[in-house]
């Protein structure tokens, strides 16, 4: 027997002579151990002094001499450092950037128990070291950051281990590829880059000292880097067929910065026409009209100073007509054509006392100029003035004038004052009913009197509200007609059309019945309230019953007529239903047991109200106190003191986007946003309720 021979460096003497089995080849049956040099080291160095151990194996001599020296040649070459750099090989991951990086625990040796090693598991350099005791064993357990194995089995609960176990580690680095999109937005007329980096995460184990229970985790670092190129870019761009606006710095800009989105190409837009409007050539105009402002209870205004009227004179020019100006198309990504808003004509009504001579309005009489707007629609005349010297009583019989009205007396009992255009009264208002159109301003006090501005543009909004029924009707009813007649004639070519009289009756009486109890009802509104109404309204009531109360089937309707009334509805539906320009209001100073009812403002400048029920359209404004009653606002109502100590309940409303603000509010008091309430139970001061997102009612104090 031939014993060879080989010296291995390694951390441990067991790391030693397993490296010894790699090379040799062989079994620990076939090989005597001498060990050399005990490893040493501190308490957290891992290679202080390397174990240094003899193996000699023992092997028959069966093989040729010449071999025999070419296989000692080749096994006593390997020095102590080329054995040093095998081991660093076996056992060093730390040059690995990026994949799977395996940590291999390290074991420590029988021979070391003489050093001052400590229990417990830990880890230093991203290695796991395991050192147990007489008495215990240490716990070690891996979180969901890394995989941990021990003897080849995956860890997946606490285990105990010994130095002799294998534990590897598997940290897994990434690398994450950047990436971008491109969108197209606004009907193609832009496109946007959305751009992440990539990303590099490489993943270390968490150093941790000696412990009994060891938890194994992985901490992360990550890193940019930029891996798009600008050709990538503009390759999408060109596979997009976008190839004009392109934004070139924006791109580049996006490139070199951080994650986010940019706009990188756009189409030109259309440049904007101007609609139609009318130019007022009234001297003062806008200043003078004070008519619905906005007055908040803290504002120092005097509600008792003059206010000087306009007024113009026959043949003086009134407003300019100007015309709307189109606008231009532009072009989207795709070279397709974007077109500009449509614009639209100011629509001009002319009243009694006015006509329009080319673009110009001119005053056919001396007075008041009057012009309301809704929407494109504007409707002007010349309001003329009555002036009564002395008070409305029996002697003088009630007013009714088309203009306005200027009282410079008393209105008495029972008596009546109304106005198409405004009213005026330098005295009181007792017992009476006061009407205008527009506005009305009370000097004195009103006691016991009903007192009304603006109903017409009540009225109108009630008529929209069913002409927009009707609109609908009536859409469905010409369907139908046409649908009937296109059928007739596939079936039937020459046979004679069916009249539109009769298909009217018949769609009446079998489809839809209720649609003749909506147009009586639209037809009723409008004479009942026909004074106050412009002769279109009364035209279009003429023609719906003409049309669909009192047809016949002998009654000669064409199909294009009835196209023609439905283009009517829409026109009168589109010129009215945006409401007036606020210009409305009722003030006066103090009121006792009355009525006030404005399409827009109530504004009371004194001593308040008394038991009064008050509603606006718009805003409420009370400069003084409010003891009892009803007051109910359309927007917003400012009150400055309500109730009374002596209690009395007095409430007041607003709709779910109104709101309430009183300065002091008296114990009983009622205030209601859309169906929330609330009742105070003491005198509380400096309020503000409204509705917040959720429908609560917020009172802010």
């Amino acid at each position: 027997m031939v014993q060879n021979s080989i010296t291995i460096k390694a951390e441990t003497i067991e790391e030693a002579v397993q490296t010894a089995l790699n090379i040799l080849q062989c079994t620990t049956d076939d090989i005597n151990v001498q060990v050399v040099k005990s490893p040493s080291k501190s308490l957290f160095g891992l290679r202080k002094r390397l174990a240094e151990v003899s193996i000699t194996k023992i092997k028959s001599n069966t093989i040729s001499m010449d071999k025999k020296r070419e296989e000692e040649r080749s096994v006593f070459s390997i020095d102590d450092r080329e054995v040093d750099n095998l081991i660093d090989k076996m056992v060093d991951f730390d040059s690995l950037e990026y994949g799977l990086k395996d940590v291999i625990t390290p074991t420590l040796s029988k021979s070391e128990e003489s050093i001052d090693i400590p229990f417990g598991a830990w880890i230093q350099n991203n290695k796991v070291y395991i050192q147990e005791n007489a008495q215990r064993l240490p716990i070690i357990e891996a979180d969901e950051t890394v995989k941990v194995l021990v003897n080849g089995e995956i860890l997946v609960k606490p285990r105990l281990v010994t130095s002799k176990d294998t534990v590897k580690v598997m940290l897994e680095n990434e690398v994450i590829p950047g990436s971008f999109r491109i969108d197209l937005k606004d009907n193609n007329m832009m496109a946007t880059l959305s751009i992440t980096h990539g990303r590099k995460i490489t993943r270390e184990l968490v150093e941790v000292e000696p412990q009994e229970h060891l938890v194994i985790q992985a901490k992360e670092t990550e890193s940019f880097f930029i891996d798009i190129k600008l050709e990538n870019i503009l390759q999408r761009l060109k596979s997009l067929k976008i190839e004009r606006g392109i934004i070139y710095p924006a791109i580049q800009a996006m490139l070199n910065g951080e994650n986010g989105e940019a706009i990188i190409a756009k189409g030109i837009s259309p440049q904007e026409g101007l609609d139609g409007d009318i130019e007022i050539l009234i001297d003062g105009w806008g200043e003078t009209n004070l008519e619905g402002e906005n007055i908040h209870l803290s504002e120092k205004v005097d509600f008792r100073e003059g206010r000087s009227i306009l007024a113009v004179e026959v043949g003086q020019i009134m407003a300019k007509r100007i015309v709307a100006i189109p606008g231009t198309h532009g072009t989207d990504l795709f070279g397709g054509v974007v077109p500009p808003k449509p614009v639209y004509e100011v629509t001009l009504k002319m009243g009694k006392y006015v006509e329009q001579k080319d673009d110009h309005v001119v005053a056919l009489t001396a007075g008041r100029p009057s012009i309301e707007t809704r929407g494109k629609l504007v409707k002007i005349d010349v309001i003329k003035e009555y002036i009564h010297t002395g008070d409305v009583s029996l002697e003088s019989g009630n007013i009714r004038f088309p203009g306005d009205v200027l009282i410079n007396g008393n209105v008495l009992d029972s008596m009546c004052v109304e106005a198409e255009g405004r009213v005026y009264i330098k005295g009181t208002v007792n017992r009476a009913v006061v009407q205008s159109g527009h506005s009305t301003r009370i000097e004195q006090n009103v006691f016991s009197s009903e007192l009304s501005v603006g109903k017409v543009n009540h009225v109108i909004a009630s008529l929209i509200l069913v002409l927009a029924e009707l609109l609908t009707y009536l859409n469905h009813i010409l369907g139908a007609i046409n649908q009937i007649l296109i059928i007739r004639r596939q079936k039937n070519p020459k046979e004679e059309m069916m009249k539109v009289s009769y298909l009217i009756r018949l769609l009446l009486e079998k489809k839809y019945g209720d649609f003749r109890d909506l147009v009586m009802r639209f037809c009723d509104l409008i004479e009942q309230n026909e004074p106050q109404l412009d002769e279109d309204w009364k035209i279009l009531s003429q023609s719906l019953k003409e049309y669909f109360i009192t047809v016949s089937k002998d009654q000669n309707i064409q199909l294009g007529s009835l196209e023609s009334l439905i283009e009517s509805v829409r026109d009168m539906y589109e010129t009215y239903f945006l409401p007036p320009e606020l210009r409305v209001a009722i003030e006066l100073p103090y009121g006792i047991n009355s009525t006030l009812y404005s399409s827009g403002n109530i504004n009371i400048f004194g001593q308040g109200v008394y038991h009064c029920s008050l509603h606006a359209d718009h805003n409420v404004y009370i400069k003084g106190v409010c003891r009892g009653g009803t007051i109910s606002a359309g927007n917003n109502i400012f009150l400055d003191e309500v109730g009374s100590e002596n209690g009395g309940k007095t409430t007041i409303s607003v709709p779910v986007n109104g709101e309430i603000h009183i300065n002091y509010a008296y114990a009983d008091t009622v205030i209601q946003i859309g169906r929330r309430m609330h009742t105070f139970k003491q005198s509380t001061a400096n309020i503000a309720a409204f509705l917040d997102t959720e429908g609560n009612l917020q009172l802010y104090k």
